[in-house]
């Protein structure tokens, strides 16, 4: 299945950030990241475990049991939950429990409604709802994300430049900060682009990052990061 990424399209609309405070050691995964599909997902609690900022929550979905790592949140066992999107992790270690999970997929929260209910602040936020209109002037050498989308394949495994409005950031995990960007502009309805990195952002900050351009990573499980920028760093 492939998945385009929408800002995890979009995924999670309600821009909570979350951060991994505990060190991790972990085994790549190829390039690591695995987005979960975009869709709710519907749960029961089975057990779970509270460690420092997260707890792991052992869950059923449709007779598949698997573990979700969640900021610290009350659950109930046997209760049902729901989520939508994620980042599963593969061979992640919690120092805290002293467990090391064959899978397990980072989780921005969950509800116990079907329907995400967005806040104030995340709708101010929202990428999909807002019809905020982001202008962002093209920098020197730079590249504008609708020629990157539409051309993406000359782009292949290249270094290049790009600016745009921080719309969402997931810092910590597996020891780098995910950062989401948009500059205005979209190809068949992908408007942001997902960028890994080291540098310390914040939402609604306008950036500029040089990065390489990465195509298709198949992550297995029916997973394909269409296109994401690694390595970026902060430039003038």
């Amino acid at each position: 299945m492939k998945i385009q990424v929408k800002f995890f399209t979009l995924v999670f609309s309600v821009l909570l950030l979350f951060s991994c405070k505990e060190k991790q050691s972990y085994s790549k995964l190829k390039n690591s990241q695995i987005p979960v599909k975009d869709r709710i997902h519907e749960i029961v609690v089975n057990e779970f475990k509270n460690a420092g900022t997260y707890t792991y929550v052992s869950v059923t979905e449709e007779s598949n049991m698997y573990w979700i790592a969640i900021p610290n949140t009350k659950v109930i066992v046997g209760a049902t939950y729901y989520y939508t999107g994620g980042v599963l992790m593969k061979d992640f270690e919690s120092k805290q429990l002293k467990k090391t999970f064959e899978y397990v997929t980072f989780v921005e929260g969950i509800r116990t409604t079907e329907k995400i209910s967005a806040t104030k602040d995340e709708k101010k936020h929202s990428h999909i709802n807002t019809p905020e209109i982001i202008k962002i002037d093209l920098p020197e050498n730079g590249t504008s994300l609708n020629k990157l989308f539409s051309e993406k394949e000359s782009f292949s495994n290249k270094v290049i430049i790009v600016k745009g409005k921080v719309v969402k950031v997931n810092n910590g995990i597996m020891n780098r900060n995910w950062v989401h960007i948009s500059d205005g502009t979209q190809f068949e309805g992908i408007k942001s682009l997902t960028i890994t990195t080291l540098e310390m952002v914040k939402v609604g900050d306008i950036v500029t990052f040089e990065g390489t351009i990465i195509l298709n990573k198949d992550f297995g499980q029916g997973y394909l990061y269409e296109i994401l920028m690694e390595e970026s760093k902060l430039i003038n």
